[in-house]
């Protein structure tokens, strides 16, 4: 995972790439780190673009940091979904809790407007 803070539109965004998969094995790290780049900013987009596979342990840990997000005051977006990561999105209707987008870019400019 890569993680990055950038400006947009004079405010600080966490750019956080998710690649490869979110799972049983790897979701626990994942939410220690999120409480970390919490500390930076409470406005995110997880890019989902290279993340072949998630688990309902890497959905349950997406969750948490959105919860986490909004408790802050925050705001999380999801963009590029790939179909299967997409579909576990749809089966479970976690998308009805998230912003999704098609690319990275939408979802910036949604979240600075």
């Amino acid at each position: 995972m890569e993680f990055r803070v950038e400006n947009h539109a004079g405010r600080p965004v966490a750019i956080a790439t998710l690649n490869g998969r979110l799972d049983a094995l790897n979701s626990r790290q994942f939410q220690k780190n999120f409480g970390r780049w919490l500390q930076a900013t409470n406005r995110f987009v997880f890019d989902c673009t290279t993340l072949d596979f998630l688990d309902s342990s890497g959905l349950g840990a997406v969750v948490a940091c959105l919860r986490k997000t909004l408790a802050a005051g925050g705001d999380l977006r999801l963009a590029g979904l790939g179909p299967k990561v997409k579909l576990v999105f749809e089966l479970t209707q976690a998308e009805k809790l998230f912003a999704v987008y098609p690319n990275l870019d939408d979802a910036l400019v949604a979240l600075t407007d």
